[in-house]
């Protein structure tokens, strides 16, 4: 299959994260992908050091003729089976290619959209809809925008280097070394980029409370701000020294997996989420997860069973579930087990990308036969 990948944004995150792990599976298993990204963004300098195909288009803004032009050059050119578009501005420019191709459009975010004519056009343009959790998938068919017929939810998942852990003792001792943690510590690790919606701010208001009660865990956050978030960052650091708590800012990391076997625990403290990555990766390590209840982090984080929920922005709710974990090894260990369990039965790349092509094929036969800019077989 001949595929495109899209990306508008030129900031990092798990969006992008997951787009480019997708093109590197495609381009492993034999097919002509492509990914297009703005030249002057992070996306594309990642994925051009990793010697990916790239595409550079801006698609600022996304309906500009010459951006229009050059994306419909290249697929007529290089005659694309698939567009698979991840943000709103790069979705919007694909219907442009409505004629030459298939268009699919991930929804990768939870966050509510409001309905409106305009947008019912562009969303029920495409020829299918991919969203990364079921509550996402709802929300699009009750306003309106997605037909239930076009619209699959595929969910998270972890490479092969989260299951396959070859030494986690040693992997253990290095790590707590290199970041200078004492070996009997107890690790919390929280992977998110640095800004308000992932709720950084209260988990450290919960260490606060922890400390109180004499529970003194270290905290590592992995993640970087970005542009905007600055000024949060600076805020999490003051935050820190009022309370007192020991957390360890390493920035983005590309050894999520040895860094969550450095850990006992992995917390996601967000506001809001479609279905966290973070914590079928955590699954597949077998890492305890406590997790905020929000989105479609309840469809696989089940209470008592595979992690522990708690409500969103309530510190003490956080510190009660941290506390537990901490002071229960064996009923913690029980639930990482079972949280292993399913992300071996259900949560592997391989399993996720097989459910993606079929998406796709399912799109390029509906894109053939619809009754409006019919792609030519």
């Amino acid at each position: 299959m001949r595929i495109l990948h899209t990306i508008p944004g030129r900031n990092w995150g798990g969006m992008e994260h997951r787009t480019i792990e997708q093109v590197r599976w495609l381009m492993n298993h034999g097919h002509d992908v492509w990914l297009a990204a703005p030249e002057d963004g992070e996306p594309y300098r990642r994925a051009k050091a990793l010697g990916l195909p790239m595409v550079p288009i801006n698609f600022d803004p996304p309906w500009h003729p010459s951006t229009l032009r050059r994306l419909r050059a290249f697929v007529r050119a290089n005659r694309m089976d698939v567009i698979d578009s991840h943000y709103t501005r790069d979705a919007k420019a694909a219907l442009a290619c409505l004629g030459l191709c298939a268009v699919v459009r991930s929804r990768h975010v939870n966050q509510p959209m409001k309905p409106s004519l305009v947008r019912r056009l562009q969303w029920r343009a495409a020829d299918h809809v991919i969203t990364v959790a079921d509550c996402t998938r709802d929300h699009l068919v009750e306003i309106g925008l997605a037909d239930p017929a076009r619209t699959t939810a595929i969910g998270g998942w972890a490479d092969e280097r989260f299951f396959q852990l070859a030494d986690p003792v040693a992997t253990r001792a290095r790590l707590r070394g290199e970041l200078d943690l004492p070996a009997d510590a107890f690790v919390l690790v929280c992977v998110a980029m640095l800004r308000p919606d992932k709720g950084q701010d209260h988990l450290i208001d919960a260490l606060g409370l922890l400390k109180q009660r004499g529970l003194t865990p270290v905290t590592v956050l992995a993640g970087s701000p970005t542009a905007e978030s600055a000024e949060y960052e600076a805020g999490l650091h003051v935050r820190i020294a009022e309370r007192g708590v020991d957390v360890r800012f390493v920035g983005y990391r590309d050894d999520i997996s040895e860094l969550m076997q450095m850990a006992d625990t992995v917390v996601i403290p967000a506001l809001t989420e479609a279905q966290p990555r973070v914590a079928v990766q955590a699954f597949a390590t077998g890492r305890p997860v406590v997790a905020s209840c929000v989105g479609g982090v309840p469809e696989i984080v089940r209470h008592g069973e595979t992690g522990w929920l708690v409500p969103p922005a309530d510190p003490v709710a956080l510190a009660d579930a941290i506390a537990k974990v901490m002071v229960e090894p064996a009923a913690a260990a029980q639930v990482a087990a079972g949280a292993r369990a399913l992300a071996e039965h259900s949560m592997r790349f391989d399993h996720r990308m097989a459910q993606t092509l079929a998406t796709y094929d399912i799109a390029v036969r509906r894109a053939k036969s619809r009754s409006f800019l019919r792609v030519r077989s």
